[in-house]
């Protein structure tokens, strides 16, 4: 299947879910808030999280050549201690730390986002890629800022730090849509198609921000339109002409890793000792982050190893 028809399928389930979910809360039949967060816990963690899930493959294909056997013995180890460094900052530092993660959380989302549709390089690029992650963030900031200051103080940073962009946060969200709009059209100027499919999406994303929760928005972003096409492309590397069974491959040596996170995560939740609604945002961001840094390496060093 040409990733233009999968493309279509996958806006068009992100949009059914969400109208459906815009249905339910309109009408007051999801009106509890802790409910809204745990099934956004339990998306994040089963579609979201698992398209990490297969980095030990990156991980062997990168190390074994060099450690044999012994490859496990780094990988694993040093996979777990960058997560952990990652948690370790921000207990200390969360509000450089948590600076640091939306920037690098905003080129990789924008970076993998794209190259679903086209294989690009350079400057230009990157910052096309930045541009397009950086929208999730400053939509959250535009539409829902209320929420995203809750979420802020969940995640241990006080409004003092970031109270001087409250004013600006319009002019933030208008500078990068109106620039990533343009970028895109001169980026794309010649692929009409590709141009059409991710104006499209930049459209449902921004429909699904205005009208719906903040974390049912970036819920359904973070497992529809960017795990989703990981996903995609991990399938057809485990099966290049038949990317259903690629699919179902993914699914069997996915399945383990996710279920430990899910444990882990729940233990998480168990152990933590503020309220619920609170536990669940610092479980989800920062989890988040720390198992953003190692995976970002490995599909960086996975990229430069061709």
């Amino acid at each position: 299947m040409e990733n233009k028809k999968i493309h279509h399928l996958i806006l068009l389930i992100f949009s059914i879910f969400g109208l459906i979910n815009y249905f339910l809360i309109k009408n007051n039949i999801i009106a509890d808030n802790l409910k809204l967060l745990f099934f956004c816990f339990f998306m994040i963690l089963i579609l979201g999280v698992s398209h990490g899930a297969l980095d030990h493959f990156r991980g062997k294909n990168l190390l074994q050549p060099i450690l044999k056997k012994n490859w496990f013995i780094f990988f694993y180890p040093g996979y777990i201690l960058l997560g952990l460094i990652v948690i370790f900052c921000w207990t200390i530092f969360p509000t450089i730390t948590l600076l640091l993660f939306l920037v690098v959380a905003s080129y990789h989302f924008g970076e993998e986002d794209l190259r679903f549709f086209f294989k690009g390089r350079g400057y230009f690029f990157s910052l096309v890629s930045f541009l397009k992650g950086a929208l999730i963030i400053t939509l959250s900031f535009h539409y829902n800022h209320e929420t995203t200051v809750v979420f802020f103080e969940y995640l241990m940073v006080p409004q003092i730090e970031y109270e001087k962009l409250t004013e600006f946060k319009s002019l933030l969200f208008s500078i990068n849509l109106i620039f990533l709009i343009i970028s895109l059209i001169y980026l794309l100027r010649n692929q009409i198609n590709k141009l059409a499919l991710i104006l499209f999406e930049i459209m449902f994303i921004l429909l699904s921000f205005i009208y719906l929760p903040l974390i049912l928005a970036f819920s359904m972003y973070f497992c529809f339109l960017h795990s989703s096409k990981h996903i995609i492309g991990l399938a057809r590397e485990l099966d290049s002409k038949n990317i259903s069974n690629g699919l179902k491959l993914f699914v069997l040596k996915a399945t383990p890793l996710t279920l430990l996170t899910v444990i882990l995560a729940f233990l998480l939740l168990y152990f933590l000792d503020q309220n619920i609604n609170e536990n669940i945002i610092q479980v989800i961001f920062i989890g988040l982050a720390s198992l953003t840094l190692p995976h970002i390496i490995l599909e960086v060093l996975d990229r430069r190893n061709g």
